[in-house]
Order: structure tokens, then C-alpha cells, then sequence
């Protein structure tokens, strides 16, 4: 009897798990649609530039308002129960838009509405890694990414033009209302199947809504004070590069943006490399180091882009071997530079941001992993933001060569940071926590 328990315990909790990677891809594919409808119409109209940044500025607004709100929130009545809160959230604001929108003047306040509902739902995501995957945290994080990506692929690159080409905006904003409609549907099994688990497991609302222990976590904690560093220079990176490429590769490379793939597909080959090798070998023990190589990789990385073919075609020039010069004067050097590094990049973007999570996920105490999840994620939107619109004003002006070093420059300070005493985590350190309470709410 009690081996058939056990059997029956490890059905469920497969499917569960199954069901948690499926909100995942499901949430992708649909954000990714509803995102593309708005740049759509953002872009055909007569203010395409101000349509744009509009779309940018308003879904940042809440992630710095409202990400702690949403993780108190998800803390209070279990992250099972977030996650279905979210996603019936992520629904109606969706569904209304789908209904009501017939122009672009309001689309600021359709990407508005959804940011700060997903306040509730992304917290709720990561902290549901806890109590789904503890005993392979980095597998999980890995899965995720990976799952994140393709759903960014299937939604913007394959779904969204179909629908596009079947009937317009409107017929993209109705794909992607189905999408949150199914995603609310399995937020809503998986939370029932998840009932009586710590999944489901609420904090009483003075204690949920009190940042004070998650302050004391943060100071107390050195590994979850590098995740927050290493997520930001991630973001950081990642974003100036899709800021910087256009630039780098028409006036550096002397390409033009159809060899675009050229220099993408070795970057996803890292990063597929990265998640392959971050799943099995990403712990607790091993997560300060993974985010620290990861870090050092891309300083390392994006100081090669901005300068490093300078150095190989100076030595190639004033070298006493013929070959070196013939070799040189015979291929982009620029070109041939950017390949490995493209994949180096890859790679560590992959290993930093599986390894920062599984700090997260390891260190924070079970009743306060949404709520250390919303303060990285509002952290990391508040480094980053002044160092992204800079680098946009600098690539525009000094071109993308001095913003590639300037975001060198940052990563190694983070890298430096890091490395301070403060920083190092200790091995004998426990997590500060507390206790969970149960407090029954109304299913």
C-alpha cells in the first residue's frame, strides 16, 4: 500500500512538473504575441519612434512600482495560487484589449495593464522552482531559459506573422488572448493539484507584506547579493548588444543586416551550450563560481568586440611573416574575431543567469521566495535602466565600438564588486528565515 502511495505521489508530481514547464512555453508564445501586436501598431503609426518607446517606458514603469507589491502578493496566498492570479490577470487585459482596442493611441496603456498584473505572475514562477524542482534547482532554471527562448521564437518569429497574414492586429490579439485563456486554465490545474503542498502553503498578511526579514536576507546572504549583481550585468549586456549590433555590423564589419544570422547563430550555439552544461552541474555549492566565470566571460567578451581585431590586425600588419599579412589582407579580421566571441557571450549569458537564479532559488527561505525574487528583478530594472538609455544615446553618437568598452567598463566594476570580502559567501552560513504558517483561504 504504501509503495503504490509512493508510485502514485511520483505520477503526480511528474505531471505536475509537466504542466509547470507548459505554463512556462505557453506564457512565452502568448507575451510574445501580444508584443508583437503592439509593436505592429505602434510602428504604422504616425509616431512610430514615440509609439515604440512608449511600449518600453510603460511596461518598465510597473516592474519599478509594483515588483514588490506582486511578490508580497504571491507570498500571501502561496505561489500556486500566483501563478493562477497572474495568469487569469494576464488574460482579461489581454481579452479587453483584444475587445476594445481599434488604434494605436492607447497601446501604452494595454502594455501598462499587462506589466503590472505580471508583477503578480513572474514572481509566482520562480517561486515555484522551490517546492517543483529542490532537488534539481539548476535543471529546472535551465529548462526554463531554454523553454523562454523558444517560446520567444514560436510567438514574435512564427505564430505572430501567421496571424498577421490570416487578418491583421486584431487576429494577433485574439491569438494571444487564447493563449493567456489556456495558460489561465493550467495555472488553475496545476495550483488544484498542488493543494496541501508548500506550493500552496500563505503567510499571514503582516508578515507577507513586511519587507524586513527580505531586507536582513539580503544583508545576511552573500551568494542571493552576487545573483542580484550578475542578473543586472546580464540585462545589461544582453540589451546593449541588441542596441549596439545594428551599428557594429554595418560600420564595423561592413555588413549589412542580412549577415545578422551569421553572428547569431554561434551566440545561440553558447547559449544552448550554457543551458547543457548548467543543468546538471549548477548547485548551491557551485553557484558563486558559475556566476563569476559567467561575469569574467562577458567583460572578456564584449571587450573583444569593441577592440580585440585591432590588436590581431596590428599584429598581423607588422609581422615579419608573409602568410600573417596575406591572411590578414585576405578575410575580415573584424568578422573572423566576432564568431568565437559571439558564442563565448552566448555561453556566459546562458551559465550567469542559471546560476544567479539557483542562488536565489537555494538561499531564500521557502516563505519569502517571491518576495526576494520581486526585489532582484525590481533591483536589477533599476541599475540597468540609466546605463541602457545612455548606451542608446552613445551608440547613436560615438558608435557602437565605445559602447561595447563602456559596457566592458561596468561588467568588470560588477566583477571587481564582487569579489569584495562583503561579497564572498560563507559556507557555514545559514539562510535567515521563518516559520510558515498556514492560514486557510477559500479555494
Amino acid at each position: 500500500m504504501a509503495q503504490h502511495l509512493v508510485v502514485e505521489r511520483d505520477r503526480n508530481l511528474t505531471f505536475e512538473r509537466t504542466l509547470y514547464y507548459g505554463t512556462r512555453l505557453v506564457a512565452q508564445v502568448a507575451q510574445n504575441l501580444l508584443l508583437a501586436a503592439l509593436f505592429v501598431l505602434a510602428g504604422t503609426s504616425s509616431h512610430a519612434a514615440i509609439g515604440l518607446s512608449s511600449i518600453f517606458v510603460a511596461m518598465l514603469v510597473p516592474a519599478l512600482v509594483f515588483g514588490l507589491l506582486g511578490g508580497a502578493i504571491v507570498d500571501r496566498i502561496g505561489p500556486a495560487r500566483g501563478l493562477a492570479l497572474g495568469a487569469t490577470l494576464r488574460f482579461a487585459v489581454v481579452a479587453l484589449a483584444a475587445a476594445l482596442l481599434h488604434g494605436p493611441s492607447v497601446i501604452w496603456v494595454i502594455a501598462f495593464a499587462y506589466s503590472a498584473v505580471s508583477q503578480i505572475f513572474s514572481p509566482a514562477e520562480m517561486a515555484l522552482v522551490r517546492t517543483l524542482r529542490n532537488d534539481r534547482p539548476g535543471q529546472a532554471h535551465s529548462l526554463l531559459v531554454a523553454l523562454q527562448y523558444v517560446g520567444q521564437g514560436l510567438g514574435f518569429a512564427v505564430i505572430a506573422p501567421a496571424l498577421w497574414y490570416v487578418g491583421g492586429v486584431e487576429v494577433m490579439l485574439w491569438g494571444a488572448a487564447a493563449g493567456f485563456l489556456a495558460l489561465s486554465a493550467m495555472s488553475l490545474v496545476l495550483a488544484a493539484h498542488l493543494r496541501n503542498t508548500a506550493a500552496t502553503l500563505a503567510l499571514p498578511a503582516r508578515s507577507a507584506f513586511s519587507f524586513r526579514d527580505t531586507v536582513r536576507f539580503f544583508r545576511g546572504e552573500a551568494l542571493a547579493r552576487d545573483a542580484v549583481a550578475v542578473l543586472a550585468v546580464k540585462a545589461m549586456v544582453s540589451q546593449g548588444i541588441v542596441v549596439a549590433l545594428p551599428l557594429y555590423l554595418s560600420h564595423d564589419l561592413g555588413l549589412d543586416r542580412s549577415a545578422l544570422i551569421y553572428l547569431l547563430l554561434p551566440g545561440i550555439a553558447g547559449m544552448a551550450a550554457g543551458l547543457a552544461w548548467a543543468a546538471p552541474a549548477v548547485t548551491k555549492a557551485r553557484a558563486a563560481w558559475f556566476m563569476r566565470a559567467g561575469l569574467l566571460g562577458l567583460t572578456v567578451g564584449v571587450f573583444a568586440l569593441s577592440a580585440l581585431d585591432y590588436g590581431l590586425i596590428a599584429m598581423f600588419e607588422y609581422s615579419r611573416f608573409a602568410v600573417l599579412v596575406h591572411f590578414d589582407v585576405s578575410m575580415n579580421t573584424t568578422f573572423v574575431v566576432a564568431l568565437p566571441v559571439a558564442f563565448l557571450i552566448g555561453l556566459c549569458l546562458s551559465l550567469s543567469q542559471v546560476a544567479a537564479r539557483v542562488a536565489l532559488t537555494e538561499t531564500a527561505p521557502l516563505g519569502q521566495q517571491a518576495r526576494v525574487f520581486a526585489v532582484q528583478s525590481t533591483l536589477t530594472e533599476s541599475l540597468v535602466v540609466l546605463p541602457l538609455l545612455l548606451m542608446g544615446v552613445g551608440a547613436q553618437y560615438a558608435g557602437a565600438r565605445p559602447t561595447l568598452a563602456a559596457i566592458g567598463v561596468l561588467s568588470a566594476l560588477a566583477f571587481m564588486v564582487i569579489q569584495h570580502p562583503r561579497f564572498q559567501p560563507s559556507p557555514m552560513h545559514a539562510p535567515l528565515g521563518m516559520e510558515l504558517v498556514p492560514v486557510r483561504i477559500a479555494d
